[in-house]
């Protein structure tokens, strides 16, 4: 009896140390993956990401949504610090009509999603000299 009873011990000791090392201990031990002191935490791009030219299709107060020229919709998110221009001159964004061409500058939040910086309202293209 003395024998079971050691082994008993042993296992009630090693058993819960080898579960929670392995992350399935019933009560949550171990569970947690904490980042290391050497992972580095990557900011946002503080410049411009990139820059989008299309036709307005939606401008809300959370989104400007365009559709560029080769017919694909980008959706870029619209904060606060968002201006718009026409020329060099700031406007509201209600002045911009729909299906007005605009180019966007956006940059990358922490969440890799885009935000606009600029929203920049394009000139009228140029009659063409062949209509004589």
């Amino acid at each position: 009896m003395p024998k079971i009873f050691k082994i008993a011990l042993l296992m009630g000791i090693t058993l819960p140390a080898i579960l929670s090392a392995q992350g399935v201990y019933p009560y949550g031990y171990g569970r947690t993956r904490r980042v290391g002191p050497g992972t580095p935490n990557l900011p946002a791009y503080k410049d411009v990401a990139g820059s989008f030219h299309g036709k307005l299709k939606e401008l809300t107060s959370k989104e400007i949504m365009i559709e560029t020229d080769d017919e694909q919709t980008v959706s870029i998110r619209r904060s606060r610090k968002t201006k718009f221009m026409k020329g060099t001159q700031s406007i509201k964004a209600s002045d911009i009509d729909i299906e007005t061409l605009v180019t966007v500058d956006a940059s990358e939040d922490q969440d890799l999603k885009l935000t606009a910086v600029d929203v920049i309202v394009d000139p009228p293209p140029k009659a063409s000299a062949t209509n004589k």
